[in-house]
């Protein structure tokens, strides 16, 4: 009978360990089922949101960015994240598609979810002395959120996206030699509207010079971690 009882109570223990072992588990038993899309290009429009000119254009420019620097920004449109934290869901998918180059890490996540009405920059640690959470903040709020709560995604990805490639081409010493109208004639016609209109690259370059001024020596931090500046959020 004292035999039998402490048997239970072993079993009772056991099983309590159990339950918390399993409560523990369970976000990432939940996320690792989770069907991640595969990429199409450095483009990746899954919510539809995006004029088939503008993102041809915008693919147009990683492309090159990538030929000319190795640098891999990509962008991703998402109508819904299946239940996932937004964060956890923007870096499992940055290290699933593996973006940027192997040993350099030297890629770029620009995540828009749709629905969640929520967007982030994921940056690697090989750009992040050149793209510090501050200036890629700045990037955000004066060329994604503006347009993003006007639902103009067209305006609000391809100036974002355009920045930060005029950033790591310039930091590159490289030209951006190709013809990407498309990103910048929303921009150009409110700058005629406002008495003269400049080109997006070169208003770009401005940010080489603060990220210069930021600092190029911060440390990098892990993905995932709190940052300095919250480069996830609602618009």
């Amino acid at each position: 009978m004292i035999n039998r009882f402490k048997l239970s109570s072993n079993a009772r223990r056991n099983n309590f360990y159990l339950l918390i072992l399993l409560s523990a588990l369970t976000p990432f038993s939940l996320y690792s089922q989770i069907e991640f899309p595969n990429p199409t290009g450095f483009v990746n429009d899954f919510a539809n949101v995006l004029s088939p000119t503008v993102k041809n254009a915008m693919e147009s420019l990683s492309r090159e960015l990538k030929q000319k620097t190795g640098a891999e920004v990509v962008v991703v449109t998402v109508k819904s994240l299946n239940g996932m934290d937004y964060t956890d869901y923007a870096v499992r998918l940055f290290e699933k598609w593996r973006i940027g180059e192997k040993g350099k890490d030297n890629g770029i996540l620009i995540l828009n979810a749709v629905d969640a009405r929520k967007i982030r920059i994921e940056v690697g640690y090989g750009l992040e002395g050149i793209l510090p959470d501050g200036l890629v903040g700045e990037i955000r709020d004066k060329y994604l959120i503006p347009s993003l709560r006007q639902n103009d995604h067209d305006s609000g990805l391809s100036l974002g996206l355009a920045a930060i490639a005029s950033i790591i081409a310039a930091d590159a010493k490289v030209k951006l030699t190709g013809n990407y109208s498309a990103l910048t004639q929303n921009r150009n016609q409110r700058g005629r509207k406002r008495g003269g209109g400049i080109g997006i690259f070169k208003i770009m370059m401005l940010f080489f010079i603060i990220s210069s001024l930021l600092g190029r020596g911060r440390k990098g931090r892990g993905r995932g971690e709190e940052e300095a500046v919250c480069l996830v959020v609602s618009y």
